[in-house]
């Protein structure tokens, strides 16, 4: 299950790298290696969802219900509020609605109304959610992060100062 190819291209992106081109070629001033970086990032990202989805899927899950978790246990037994989890979530208000309701049923996560301000509902990590978290984040590692063992040490730790030199850009 975490077998890893190793591969400098992987043989689906090379028909998008030949539409990238044809586009540049007929767009003048075109930044062919700017476009080429991105949709490189979109299907890395895109492969590390997929694995990531396919061990969550067995417990009914997907990675944006699994990171509303971590979000919850990185907040050590404090609350947080939706829009705390939409924003770390990227999700919409509305979406995150609906991730919580599904949380909720399961019991991984609970809501308290805010005793300070009743208009605002509190979120907490259930018991369950933090023994489910402690369980699937090894198997995530195993089998999604194992990508990351193509790249040497020093690369991983310039691939995160390069990341974040561009992360930083949006900010």
């Amino acid at each position: 299950m975490n077998e890893i190819h190793d591969q400098t291209e992987i043989p689906s992106f090379a028909d998008i790298e030949n539409r990238i081109d044809r586009v540049c070629s007929r767009v003048p001033g075109s930044n062919r290696q700017a476009v080429l970086l991105k949709m490189l990032l979109q299907h890395v990202a895109g492969g590390f969802n997929s694995r990531m989805n396919q061990v969550l899927r067995e417990y009914g899950l997907n990675r944006i219900s699994f990171l509303a978790l971590i979000m919850l246990v990185s907040s050590q037994g404090k609350p947080l509020n939706p829009s705390d989890l939409a924003e770390a979530t990227g999700e919409s208000r509305a979406n995150v609605t609906r991730i919580c309701d599904e949380l909720v049923a399961k019991e991984l996560l609970s809501r308290e109304p805010n005793p300070e301000d009743r208009r605002r509902i509190d979120l907490y990590l259930a018991p369950h959610g933090d023994e489910l978290v402690k369980e699937l984040l090894p198997k995530i590692q195993d089998y999604a992060f194992v990508a990351f063992q193509v790249l040497s040490e020093g690369e991983r730790d310039q691939l995160e100062s390069i990341l974040k030199k561009l992360l930083a850009v949006f900010a």
